[in-house]
């Protein structure tokens, strides 16, 4: 059975559980079926049927934008991860001195 990782922020409305299991065989039937065992959870979710632009929801390791969208297909054991977007920190003018964080180089 799929399950649904509940970011922190959410969990006051799953009764403070942060995986929950459902009987689901695409991601919109998930939600659906979230949101019927844990009502108004769905509203933080989506916007008129789509994810909110500043949710994400991801199949594993993969983001469903780049799958098929709410209709992506889920397996048996397959994992899915609501996770708000994370806004803010600092910007080059407000690090001291007025600098930018030094680049790492990744090579």
């Amino acid at each position: 059975m799929p399950s649904i990782r509940v970011p922190s922020a959410l969990r006051s409305l799953t009764g403070g559980a942060a995986d929950v299991e459902v009987a689901a065989t695409t991601v919109r039937d998930a939600l659906a079926e979230l949101d019927r065992r844990h009502p108004g959870i769905a509203a933080k979710i989506l916007d008129h049927g789509a994810v909110k632009p500043f949710i994400r929801i991801f199949v594993g390791p993969e983001d469903i934008g780049g799958l098929s969208g709410l209709d992506t297909k889920l397996a048996e054991r397959d994992e899915l991860a609501i996770v708000p977007a994370i806004a803010g920190g600092r910007g080059a003018s407000d690090a001291p001195g007025g600098c930018a964080a030094p680049e790492v180089d990744r090579a």
